[in-house]
Formats: C-alpha cells, structure tokens, sequence
C-alpha cells in the first residue's frame, strides 16, 4: 500500500482523485455539484431513493481540528439544503483514528457511515488496489517524498547540474494533462521524445518532470548545450543515462545563418537518434519550438524521409485552454506562500478572470506575480494594480534577464531586433548585428569574437527571441522592456543610429525620441549631433546600392520619408549641422521625386513638412512646395486612392483662380472616378469600409466641387446589400448563442469555485 500524504494536490487535484476513487469503489457515476461555496456539495448521484453526496476537504496542512471546525459549518449547511440525501460521503486528506472517525459521526448523525469517513489511510488503500488510478494522478509519486529522496541520493547527479528542489516544487503547481504519460511512454517504448510546441507552452517543465522520473529510476542524466558530440563523447552503451538537449533544433539548425543545415546537423540528429535507440538502457529527450522543426523538415531531404517526423517520436504541446490557464494560476497561487491578504486580493470583484483571460497571460507571469519574496513590498490593497501593471507591461521581468543573465552579444541582438520593431529577416539581421556589435565593443570595450552572432542567437532562442524566416521577439513586452532600456540609458539610442545599415532602423529612434516623453533621449541626440548627422548623411547616400539580382540600383529605403526625418529631426534638435543637411538633401530628393516611383502618402507627409517647416531652404518654399505636388499628382496618376486625393487637398489649395496645379488636381481627380474608384470599392469588405469611402468622396467634393452621385449611389447600393448579409449573420450568431451561453455560465461558474478555496 502506498503512503502519500496529498500535500503534493491541490485541492483541486484532491478532488478529482476523490471522485475517481468513489466512482471505482462503489461502481457509480459521480456528477460534479458546483454552486459555490456555501451549498457544502462537491459531487452527487442521484439516485431515486435519495442522491449520494460526496464532500472533499484537503486539510494535509492543518490537520484534524482545522478539519472539525470546517465539517461544522458544512453540516449546517447540510441541514440547510433542499435535495433528499440518502448517504453521505466524506473524504479527507487528514489522517483519521476510529475515534475521530466516531466524532465526524456525531457531527452529521445518521447520514453518514463510518465507512462513508475516507481519510489518509483509506485513500492510500484504495490507491493500492486501484494502481490505474496512481498511475493517472503522477503528480502523488512523482512529488512524493520517498521519490525526493531516492532522487536526492542518485549518485550521477549533484544539485548544481540539476535543480533538484526546484523541479520537485515545480511538480505540485504543474497542471495535469495526458502530456506526461505520452511523453514518459514514448521514452518507455521508443526511448526517444521530441517535444514540441510554441514558446511558453511548458515543454521545458515537462522535460525536466522525466529527467527528474528517470533520476529516481537510478539514470544519469546527461545535458546537450551545442550540438551532439559532446553526448557522443559521453555515451556509455551499458550505462543508465538519458540525454537531454534543450531547444535541439535552434542549436543546430539555425547555424551562423539562422536559415539551413550548413555542416550536416540533420545528419547528426539522425545519427544520435540511432545510437540512442540501439541501446536499451539510453534515453534521449529533446525540446523545439513547433515551426522550427516543421521548417528544419521542410529544409532537409534527410530528415524529410527519416522517422523523425513518426508521431512515436514527436510529442506536440498545444498552447493553454482557458481551464488550464486557471489551473496554471490557481496551482501557484495555492502552492505559494502568498499571505491571506494577497489571496484575497485575487478573489476581489473575480480578479483572477481578468488574469486567465489577458492577452499577455504566460506562466512566467504567474510565477512572478505569486512569489512573496518578489512582492512582498506591495500593500495587499494595492496588489490589484500591482498585476494589472505587471500583465500590462512585463518589462520588469525582461530587464533583470537583460541586464544580469545575457552577453554583450545577446544584448547586440535585441537592439539590433529592436530598431526594426521586433521583426526581422535573419540575413538583414545578422548583418545590423554586426555593425552595432563591433561598434559597442570598440566604445565599451568588450571583446568579440566570430561565433558571437551564432551564440547570442542560441543564448536568447526561447527566452527573448524564436527565430524562423523571421526572427521575432517572443513577446511584445520584451520592446516594452527595450523601450525602458533606451529611456534610461540614452547613450544606446545614438549607438543604434550610429550602428543602422539602413534607414528605417535610424528613422526608428528618431521618432521614439520625438515622442514628448522622450526629452532626455533628444537631448542625448542633440548632444552628439555630429555623430546623428553623419549617421543620416551615410544613410541617405546609402539609400542605393548595387543589387546582384537585378543588375541595378535598387532602392532599400523611401527617399521622401528620409528627407522627411531629417527635416523634423533637424527642427527638434535645433541642430545647425542637420539643418545643413536638410538644406543640401532636398533638392536632390526632389529630383528623385519626378525620376522614380515613390509611396504617395509619404510624398504627401513631405509636403506637409516642408509647408510647415521653419527652415529656410535655397530655393523658396512655394517653389518646393509646387515641385513635390507636381510630383506627387504625377505619381498618384499611376494608381491612387479618394484618401491619398483627400489628404493632398487638405495640403493644396483648389481655388483656380491661386493654384497653377488646379488642372493637374482635376485630372487627378477625373482619372480616378474612371480607372481607380470601382477597385476601390470592390476592395470594401464591411459597411465601416463603404463609410469611409463614401466620407472621403464627400471631402474631395466639398473641396473640389466635384459632383460624386454616381459613386454615391454604387456605395448605398453595396451598403444595403451587406447590411442583408449582416443581418442574417446577427441572427446565426444569437442562435449559436443562446446555444452556448449556458456552457459559458458553467464554465465561469466552475472557475468561481475553484478560485473560492484558496480561502478554505
């Protein structure tokens, strides 16, 4: 018979053993009975000569009187309550003697039976004689003591590779899901399991749950950091051993590229696959974020054609269910040494639902927000906010990683990522990292070397970044952290203009600064205004370069948009240096204006600019302003839309008799009523489209004297005929509805109860 004492469940997790336990024992169906807290009722079957009803209290911690004091109240409760009950169930995680057991009796008198009374002992007896249960509820061994021990006394091992008591207090807040039986029969019956999932999901809790399992067995357990032949290397055919490599897949196949296989990686994931299998007494658990190893598939005709996409191998994690994220936070607020007041805190008005259904919801969160030592600072009054501010902006959590547990090299990376807003192309990338890296180590005095690209990238895979065909910050909240980042340290918004290869990434700063809560990082540009002005001078000049694959010029940035920065930028900063430049630039860009294709909009921002500008230019404004117009008209004449027209006569007057572009504007106009206006509206998806359209027309007639009545009635006509469509659609989704809307009421509702027992 086992020996558990359940302080490893929750009392979520005791309940469900519960019911599983009564329903085997007694061989009937037990419904849950979930209408809050004061009805006394967890589980009933109901029966036609009165229903059986199940009660489960989890009092490990405070013992029989504790247990005593509850069963009082939940007896009035009882007395209370209008259902026929024939017999009543108790179980409890408290160990019971005969005469406690005599006690319970005299509290609820004839309606429960002494073997009605489950304490400890009873449940570690039917746990012995319904071993499929055990084995479902992993959580009871796999965090029991007796296996602490064994796995604290397994010799291959020391606490400094292996955080022993981490993991083992990070059993009792994991969820339970099927995830860790496949996992473990995977390893059991093939001895090799590839978890898979997007970031965030677990993968590495629940690698580290059958490392720590197969520590117990007596395995030594072996851990991969760069590519398998340091596993080679250690590999004993005869010896226990499981091998762990964390992120395999963005180890070896992101490379110095980021892209493909260079040195035959796949080879060597197949190879050690074999060796594993070939072996009775290895193990071999591996972790990858989803699209990766779909991309390395899709990649490599070798692993294309092996068996390492055989679902015996591959485990997929998929993201959390509304249920599981409650349970993820239940289980760390339950198992935390949060105090009553915090708890409380997270009862208030339903808070926790404003926590399981956020946007930005993620375990690491959770751990953060529950841990006392990290909050203990914060008045239980102010927790609330507290939260709201932390999901809000996770930034704290980012910066300590950023500042404390990264390279310079990591932190090359993220700047870099950041000046292209968090989303970049690993070849674009690799080479912004290059120039800023090398920049901030001349200025700081770090040491390079040529695998510093290629570590960094292993170093922030699955905690800053994922990469793929882009490489992407893993969460918004890591820019909201950079953003922190460049505030205070302002020096780091010149080195990243200083380190741009192209201009959108400088242009990113800039209008970062020109946000008015951004003075002291204005006043750090104006400050190195010389370094600021070189930078945008390269950069402008930089603005073509030779392309191989066209044989050409080819234009990496909008001209109209560089000359626009520049101009605000000098403006802003009040710098003579930059105004020289805007100066000595606008003349060639509108050259290039009237030579090449350029974007309407930002030919329109430009003009706007430079009518508002407070510079003196060598030719005068009116005259430029004519010269981006004309340009701009002859652009837009090429295809346009009513809100590119609209916004070019809100910059240039109509009025014949004072424009000398009035005929060119009329054209305009007239070409789009003819070639651009019924592509326009066949590009209408919704009737907030058609609005906006028909709101546009109407400014280009006030201002132009147009008569659009033609366009007018082709937009009502489309607005009554999805108007129909969304009708009908309305009446579908209240019938689908009404349908659902009672399953959501018991969804919340079992959330309530949940959430309600963190208090018992």
């Amino acid at each position: 018979m086992p020996h558990y004492d359940f302080k490893q469940l929750s009392p979520n997790d005791f309940e469900n053993l519960s019911r599983d336990l009564i329903q085997e024992r007694d061989n009937i169906e037990l419904e849950s009975f979930k209408t809050g807290r004061d009805q006394g009722i967890d589980f009933r079957h109901s029966h036609a000569d009165g229903d059986i009803i199940v009660q489960c209290k989890h009092y490990a911690g405070t013992g029989f009187s504790g247990l005593i004091s509850s069963l009082i109240k939940e007896a009035e409760k009882i007395e209370q309550t209008r259902i026929n009950i024939n017999r009543y169930i108790l179980t409890t995680s408290v160990g019971l003697t005969p005469a406690n057991k005599s006690k319970i009796q005299d509290i609820f008198g004839s309606k429960i039976k002494s073997g009605d009374i489950i304490g400890a002992d009873d449940l570690n007896n039917l746990l012995g004689k319904y071993p499929s249960i055990e084995r479902k509820y992993y959580k009871l061994w796999l965090a029991s003591r007796a296996v602490l021990d064994r796995v604290i006394h397994n010799n291959s091992i020391t606490q400094s590779e292996f955080e022993i008591y981490r993991i083992h207090r990070d059993i009792q807040r994991y969820v339970m899901s099927n995830a860790y039986p496949k996992a473990l029969h995977m390893l059991d019956s093939e001895r090799v399991v590839i978890i898979s999932g997007v970031p965030g999901v677990g993968k590495t809790s629940l690698a580290k749950m059958l490392l720590y399992a197969h520590l117990e067995r007596g395995y030594e357990i072996i851990s991969i950091m760069n590519d398998f032949q340091t596993g080679r290397e250690r590999y004993q055919r005869d010896k226990k051993q499981i091998f762990y490599f964390d992120d395999f897949m963005g180890a070896t196949f992101l490379g110095e590229r980021a892209t493909e296989f260079t040195r035959n990686e796949d080879r060597a994931i197949l190879d050690f696959i074999d060796m594993v299998q070939s072996s009775p007494s290895a193990r071999l658990v591996m972790t990858t974020r989803e699209h990766i190893l779909r991309q390395a598939i899709a990649t490599s005709e070798k692993l294309k054609h092996s068996n390492i996409i055989d679902s015996r191998f591959v485990l997929e994690i998929g993201a959390y269910s509304l249920k599981q994220r409650a349970e993820i936070l239940y289980n760390h607020i339950y198992f935390s040494q949060l105090p009553k007041g915090y708890r409380s805190a997270l009862l208030a008005n339903k808070f926790y639902k404003e926590i399981v259904t956020h946007n930005k919801f993620n375990p690491r969160l959770i751990e953060w927000l529950s841990t006392f030592q990290r909050i203990k600072s914060i008045d239980p009054q102010n927790y609330q906010d507290f939260v709201r501010n932390l999901l809000a902006d996770p930034a704290e959590i980012w910066r300590h990683a950023y500042e404390q547990q990264i390279s310079d090299a990591g932190r090359s990376v993220l700047l870099s990522l950041y000046t292209y807003s968090g989303t970049c192309d690993p070849t674009n990338l690799e080479q912004a990292f290059n120039k800023l890296h090398y920049l901030r180590a001349q200025r700081y005095g770090f040491s390079t070397e040529p695998s510093n690209w290629r570590r960094a990238l292993h170093e922030l895979n699955g905690s800053f970044i994922h990469p793929g065909e882009k490489i992407k910050v893993i969460d918004p909240s890591v820019l909201d952290m950079l953003n922190s980042v460049i505030r205070q340290d302002t020096l780091n918004a010149v080195d990243m203009i200083e380190g741009a290869i192209d201009f959108k990434q400088a242009n990113k700063i800039i209008k970062f600064s020109l946000n008015p809560e951004n003075e002291n990082i204005l006043r750090q540009l104006s400050t190195n205004e010389s370094k600021v002005a070189n930078s945008l001078e390269r950069l402008f000049n930089d603005r073509k370069k030779p392309s191989p694959n066209y044989g050409g010029l080819i234009f990496y940035s909008n001209i109209e948009r560089i000359i626009t920065t520049i101009i605000e930028t000098a403006e802003r900063l009040q710098s003579g240096v930059i105004c020289e430049l805007a100066r000595s630039k606008i003349d060639a860009t509108i050259d290039e204006l009237t030579s090449n294709s350029f974007d309407v909009d930002g030919g329109i921002v430009l003009l706007n600019t430079v009518s508002n500008s407070t510079l003196t230019f060598a030719n005068k404004k009116e005259e430029l302003q004519s010269k981006i117009s004309k340009a701009i008209i002859e652009e837009a004449m090429k295809v346009c839309s009513s809100n590119e027209i609209e916004n070019l006569l809100e910059t240039t007057p109509f009025e014949k008799e004072s424009n000398e572009l009035h005929d060119e504007i009329e054209n305009l106009i007239d070409t789009y009523r003819d070639e651009f206006f019924y592509d326009e509206l066949k590009d209408c998806n919704s009737t907030s489209d058609y609005e906006t359209l028909k709101a546009s027309l109407s400014t280009i007639a006030d201002k132009s004297g147009f008569d659009f009545s033609p366009e007018f009635q082709s937009i009502t006509e489309k607005i009554s005929e999805i108007e129909e469509h969304e009708m009908a659609y309305e009446d579908h989704m209240y019938e689908a509805w009404k349908e659902t809307r009672h399953d959501r009421k018991n969804k919340d509702q079992g959330l309530d109860d949940l959430f309600d027992s963190l208090l018992d």
